[in-house]
């Protein structure tokens, strides 16, 4: 760990690589106000309830970029079922990833 280069990742705000897992427009509701869906590279406003898609698949898919920089470790904030964008407040804490967002 004492050599280890880490870089943090907010994991829906990093990359969008399956857009098929985004979360839509009103899908569900989140601190009593309807989740948004929004354009990759918009300006974020609301909080908590906004999307962008970001997902693991997105992580992955710039793994090479990330060693480019000297990154050997990386720290992830939640990765498990939540109704928020940042997944602090999860729901469900199943190992296996099963959230629809982080399915592999």
């Amino acid at each position: 760990m004492r050599d280890s280069v880490f870089y943090q990742i907010f994991p829906e705000r990093f990359a969008d690589g399956d857009p098929s897992n985004n979360v839509r427009d009103h899908e569900y509701a989140c601190y009593g106000k309807p989740v948004v869906a929004r354009p990759w590279g918009e300006i974020p406003q609301a909080g908590a309830v906004e999307f962008f898609g970001g997902d693991l698949w997105g992580i992955t898919q710039h793994l090479d970029y990330l060693q480019d920089l000297g990154i050997n470790a990386l720290y992830l904030t939640p990765v498990f079922t939540s109704p928020s964008n940042h997944k602090y407040d999860m729901v469900e804490s199943n190992p296996t990833l099963s959230n629809y967002v982080y399915a592999f």
